[in-house]
């Protein structure tokens, strides 16, 4: 093992070597508002899809802790509580997070905000999306929590109630510009 590590060592630093110096001596381009705002949104959206798949995930550690009779039941819950989290971030929990007032506590309940009117650098749509599924994400953990111990009209109720109302003025408060903004509050990956 150690002969193959040093037969490829020398070679491996001498090329990280000539690709480090041809980058230093490049010239620096510059990139258009519109194709940042692009490959942002993009951005977005390939890590929404990702945090999509938490989804899937919880949905078979959830049916792996329940008797093998409520499989079918979880499987169900977890489809429909993603249905119903992302119509109700959709329908009031977007302009509840970011239509807050500058130091606000909560937003306004109507249907989308008119946050194309801040020039944020990436699409509505994706960011939209972005935080709808992080907010379904935290219902299924919910969900995983309440596996057998709640009927599924009542949970699907609170997760309409958590998904709508709930998580979006916590959300608000740092990052739709609330009063943990004002305050210099950093969330736990340091966003502001």
């Amino acid at each position: 093992m150690t002969k193959i590590i040093k037969k490829i060592s020398a070679p491996l630093l001498s090329l990280i070597f000539l690709l480090n110096m041809s980058s230093a001596g490049m010239a620096e381009t510059t990139v258009s508002g519109e194709v940042q705002a692009i490959f942002n949104s993009l951005l977005f959206l390939i890590c929404g899809f990702l945090v999509m798949f938490m989804a899937a995930g919880f949905a078979m550690l959830e049916s792996g802790m329940v008797t093998s009779k409520s499989v079918s039941v979880i499987c169900a819950k977890n489809i429909g509580l993603y249905s119903i989290a992302g119509i109700m971030f959709w329908l009031f929990g977007y302009n509840l997070a970011y239509g807050i007032p500058e130091g606000g506590y909560i937003g306004t309940f109507t249907p989308w905000s008119d946050a194309s009117a801040v020039d944020t650098g990436y699409a509505d749509g994706s960011d939209w999306f972005f935080q709808m599924v992080f907010c379904a994400t935290t219902v299924s953990i919910c969900s995983g929590a309440m596996a057998e111990r709640i009927k599924l009209w009542p949970f699907f109720l609170f997760a309409a109630i958590l998904a709508g109302v709930i998580y979006p003025i916590v959300m608000g408060w740092q990052w739709g510009g609330g009063w943990l903004a004002e305050l210099g509050f950093s969330d736990f990956a340091g966003s502001h």
